[in-house]
């Protein structure tokens, strides 16, 4: 049945009473396509007409639109909007994109939100231009990403990958196997990411995980062995090479849900991964990252050129990384020693 139709077919508000309050986030881009007249108006990368700079009113516009949008689409709830961003940019063909980002702690997401404020700025870069050409297009309005609520929405399909093809020799048996949450640690990670993907899979070798707790999950076998992670990476993206990919190494013993939700709350369709800081030495940590598709051609040219590791790939592309804050710790688990240090601090 419809949300918005009850059981007599009369339209209704969606009741949310029972739901969780969690930190809420959307995106939404809008596409406007100027006239080779305004071209004269540019100043810097504001547009300045006589109603005044084009992008700020747009972006005042669009704010006051979002906070106002259960009074105009109906059956919307009264959200407590704490955070709108406005990003305005034009590139050298006069194409404006906007992009939208609305946060909330509340029941209910803030997608409306997020995509009448931006299509409400278009409207008012349209309403502020058309003095000099009624030529203007406004393309499209869409939603980039829904986190928070009970399952992520991004703007294509998401899958996730478990990297277990390594050998694991520095631990003397295989690390996807150990038990840190009462199963194979593999295991843990994979119900987590099959919370926010839309399948997952793990990495490894062929016949791999014959015999084990692991032999019956979704598997994608490594194409090139001895490449290590990169291997793992780039067979990922020769299974679904339109989609993103939520890649996570099984070695990392404190990965939990919170460490997805800041990923996915960061996440930037614009670059080729969003990624970590490593917490020492600042580079992007690649085997805790969301990827988008523009990376397979990314590790596919590192390759030709014999470079295979995944952290010298990043540091050379356009990479969004947030920091660890608190209840994210990538560290990982390779040898025996580290092995009883952890198990040490778990007990």
């Amino acid at each position: 049945m419809l949300t918005h139709i009850d059981q007599n077919n009369q339209p209704t508000m969606v009741d949310v009473t029972n739901k969780a309050i969690t930190t809420r986030v959307a995106r939404a881009q809008s596409l406007v396509q100027l006239p080779i007249e305004v071209n004269q108006f540019m100043q810097g990368d504001e547009l300045v007409l006589k109603k005044g700079p084009v992008f700020q009113t747009a972006i005042i516009a669009g704010t006051m639109a979002a906070k106002k949008t259960h009074e105009i689409i109906p059956f919307c709830h009264q959200i407590p909007i704490e955070s709108c961003k406005f990003q305005i940019s034009m590139d050298a063909n006069l194409l404006v994109t906007i992009n939208c980002e609305v946060k909330t702690t509340f029941k209910t997401g803030v997608e409306m939100e997020a995509l009448h404020g931006a299509m409400s700025a278009a409207l008012t870069i349209y309403d502020m231009v058309k003095a000099v050409s009624h030529k203007i297009e406004i393309r499209e309005t869409r939603l980039v990403s829904k986190t928070g609520g009970k399952r992520s929405v991004l703007d294509r399909p998401t899958y996730g990958i478990v990297l277990t093809g390594g050998k694991s020799e520095r631990m003397k048996r295989d690390k996807a196997l150990i038990s840190y949450k009462g199963m194979p640690h593999a295991q843990y990670i994979h119900d987590l990411l099959k919370n926010v993907c839309d399948e997952v899979y793990f990495s490894a070798r062929k016949d791999q995980w014959i015999g084990t707790a692991l032999e019956h999950y979704p598997i994608i076998q490594d194409t090139v062995e001895g490449l290590g992670p990169i291997g793992g990476i780039l067979s990922a993206f020769d299974k679904h090479p339109d989609a993103n990919w939520f890649i996570v190494a099984c070695d990392l013993v404190h990965f939990n849900q919170k460490t997805i939700d800041l990923l996915l709350s960061n996440y930037n369709p614009q670059s080729i991964a969003t990624t970590y800081k490593n917490s020492e030495k600042g580079f992007p940590e690649p085997l805790c990252a969301l990827y988008t598709p523009e990376a397979r051609a990314v590790f596919a040219e590192a390759l030709k050129n014999n470079i295979t590791c995944p952290v010298k790939v990043l540091r050379n592309s356009t990479v969004h990384s947030i920091e660890q804050s608190e209840g994210v710790n990538l560290t990982n688990v390779n040898t025996v020693e580290e092995f009883a240090e952890v198990q040490n601090e778990i007990h």
